[in-house]
């Protein structure tokens, strides 16, 4: 009996020994690609809100607590073996003319993993072409297109990995690119405390191809390490959400919304805030509604007029279960000029299965 103890004991530490490990290597190799992105990146649309949920909470949460398989897109280990058989569909519309969408497939190959296939697309509208004597050569189209295959692994009651892959094509009037971006990420849950820890790493990678004939500024992708915590509570349909992101840069070079002459200088205080996004949900435990309001300081404090008030960092939504269906509305603001509303429908396949039975 003792050595069994000190046999669960050794591999549970060798376990968390190997994760941190692993996290850390990680950690390094993200930061040092941070470093040479010098403040551009290509495909920044995978950083778009997926889901009216995620996008009610800030756009970015790694530590989620329940069954909504769109969360894996913010953190692989999010996705569970209780969305199984589960349908997504999810369209925003952006600024005039423009939108984004998403789609995804969950399933579980086995009670420890599980496995989800989708894809996120941005379109951008009809844009006018010039050469380069000003002359109006016509109207042209530039879209992106990213598919995603997502696995998640069961370690024991406490932790869950996962990794996403995601081949990307870029098409911008006559010229073509393709990448390839890998996320990972861990979780760590306390059933009895209902806590959940999150932490990932997403958009390893970059342009691999593309059109000879025009220079890119950057081929790397918006590289972004997410910390999270998420508190659930026993006797009250609440959920506290907590998400750093972006926690490998710390060279702000930009200029913030501020008019003065500085500007462009971000001390330490506004770095660190930038990194904030605070949410709130109201979700019992049967899940069958949910209502959200975040604020994201990121968006805030970069987009937000401080002379004129405004709703910049704020997002809100609310959804709700029918039967099969689940169905969200989501809006989130970023600027006086640019407000995104988001709609979601999630469809649980095995719903058809039971109506035959």
């Amino acid at each position: 009996m003792v050595l069994c103890q000190k046999r669960r004991i050794f591999e549970r530490f060798f376990m968390i020994e190997r994760i941190r490990y692993i996290l850390i290597s990680v950690l390094v190799s993200a930061a040092q690609m941070s470093a040479q992105q010098m403040g551009t990146a290509v495909n920044t649309f995978m950083d778009f809100p997926v889901s009216a949920h995620v996008a009610a909470l800030g756009g970015n949460n790694v530590s989620y607590i329940g069954k909504d398989a769109m969360f894996a897109v913010s953190n692989p280990a999010l996705l569970s073996v209780n969305t199984d058989n589960l349908l997504y569909l999810n369209y925003a519309v952006y600024m005039v003319g423009t939108g984004y969408g998403s789609a995804a497939y969950s399933m579980k190959f086995s009670d420890k993993d599980a496995f989800s296939v989708g894809f996120q697309f941005a379109q951008y509208g009809k844009l006018e072409g010039y050469d380069e004597t000003e002359t109006y050569i016509g109207n042209f189209s530039a879209n992106d297109f990213a598919l995603n295959a997502t696995y998640s692994r069961y370690l024991n009651k406490y932790f869950t990995i996962g990794v996403t892959a995601k081949p990307i094509l870029n098409t911008y009037e006559r010229y073509t690119f393709f990448s390839l971006g890998v996320d990972i990420g861990v979780q760590f849950v306390d059933t009895a405390s209902m806590v959940s820890l999150g932490l990932a790493v997403r958009n390893f990678g970059g342009q691999i191809a593309g059109s000879e004939d025009i220079t890119m500024t950057s081929k790397w992708m918006p590289i972004n390490v997410t910390l999270g915590l998420t508190k659930r509570f026993k006797h009250a349909p609440f959920a506290l959400h907590l998400t750093l992101q972006n926690l490998q840069k710390w060279d702000y070079d930009y200029a913030t919304n501020s008019y003065e002459e500085n500007a462009g200088k971000v001390n330490a205080g506004l770095m660190i805030g930038k990194k904030f996004i605070v949410g709130v949900d109201i979700i019992p435990r049967s899940e069958k509604f949910w209502i959200s309001i975040s604020y994201n300081f990121d968006r805030g404090l970069s987009l937000g007029n401080p002379y004129v008030f405004s709703l910049s960092g704020l997002s809100a939504g609310a959804g709700l279960r029918l039967y099969m269906f689940q169905i969200g509305v989501g809006v989130a603001f970023y600027n006086t000029a640019a407000v995104t509303g988001h709609f979601s429908v999630a469809m649980d396949i095995n719903g058809f299965n039971k109506k035959k039975l």
